[in-house]
């Protein structure tokens, strides 16, 4: 009778182990980025899964990595942002954006009326040309990674550049280079705007400012530029006639474009947009047939998925918010003076 070594009874086992830690994880890998989201009372969230970083997910939910602090001030329970284990819950968005898909069409505002939006100081651009920073944020007093109300900060200024106390400065930050989705054209730079710092001591080598707003999460290495003030109440105005142009991407790079978010467009100050302009976003679809055997393209009247206003101009570009939007709406979606 022929009997089995201890040694290969030994590796046997090893290898049913290993099939057994390996098989589930092959079949895991299969599910889509949907199967790992789960929405409840307070928003949506991720579940974790091995391999993830913020940097990542916010790359896949936000359509930008440089904006994964955003992502960890918004889920405070993560104490190292470069630590996150499988099975956690990513919040991705609270309960309110989610709400926003749901509301209904907001109708036009008449021109001479107006419209107030208290976040006006958020409101962020697109610019050809970025802006040079007056100064770098290089710490924190009590020795944080994000920044947020109240704490005190550390700012270095630029070169020939100077502080005095009680001015006030916006903090940003510049994310990547954009470019048109067809032609490839250089479009500008976004300055993403991050709140508010007031200088409250300055010294040979450094100016120590106190956060006043905070839009959103800043960090070490973000940029401050003077603080300049804006109205929060717009006056409405005419729309430029016949104007045709395209929506970017919304300003924090969200998959979920919804009503009250502010979004980008192609056309600014060069086309004659102004602040408090109101424009529509339309889906312009194309759908190609067959008469008598040959293909003939027919285009179908562009309808209407959403109407924003103007918050902001640049020469190139605009900022917008969006009043309306119905699902569906992407990126690049078309947008022009309403009919």
């Amino acid at each position: 009778m022929k009997t089995t070594s201890p040694l290969r009874i030994i590796l046997g086992a090893f290898i049913m182990a290993t099939l057994a830690l390996i098989l589930p994880a092959a079949a895991y890998s299969e599910n889509t980025i949907e199967d790992h989201i789960i929405e409840t009372e307070t928003g949506i969230y991720y579940i974790v899964q091995p391999g993830d970083t913020l940097w990542d997910l916010s790359q896949k939910f936000s359509d930008s990595a440089w904006l994964w602090p955003d992502m960890w001030n918004e889920n405070q329970q993560i104490t190292n942002p470069h630590l996150i284990y499988p099975g956690d819950r990513i919040k991705l968005y609270r309960r309110a954006d989610v709400n926003r898909v749901q509301t209904g069409v907001t109708k036009p505002i008449p021109a001479g009326k107006t419209y107030t939006y208290h976040d006006i100081d958020a409101v962020g651009f697109i610019r050809k040309k970025a802006l040079e920073p007056d100064g770098i944020i290089i710490g924190v007093k009590r020795s944080k990674n994000i920044v947020s109300d109240y704490d005190e900060v550390y700012i270095t200024p630029m070169s020939g550049q100077t502080f005095t106390v009680g001015e006030k400065y916006t903090v940003y930050r510049t994310l990547d280079k954009i470019a048109d989705n067809e032609s490839n054209a250089y479009i500008g730079i976004q300055h993403y705007l991050l709140g508010v710092v007031e200088i409250m001591q300055v010294t040979p080598d450094v100016a120590i400012g106190h956060i006043k707003k905070s839009f959103r999460a800043m960090a070490v290495n973000d940029k401050v530029t003077p603080y300049l003030e804006r109205p929060a109440i717009i006056e409405i105005k005419e729309s430029v006639p016949g104007l045709m142009g395209k929506m970017i991407s919304t300003e924090d790079h969200h998959n979920l474009i919804a009503e009250y978010r502010t979004a980008f467009i192609d056309k600014g100050e060069i086309d004659g947009i102004e602040i408090g302009q109101y424009y529509t976003i339309f889906n312009k679809i194309e759908d190609r047939v067959f008469s008598r055997g040959k293909e003939k393209t027919i285009t179908i009247p562009p309808q209407k998925m959403g109407s924003i206003l103007v918050l902001h101009t640049e020469e190139n570009t605009a900022t917008a918010l969006i009043l309306q939007s119905e699902p569906g709406i992407e990126d690049w979606a078309p947008m022009g003076t309403p009919f």
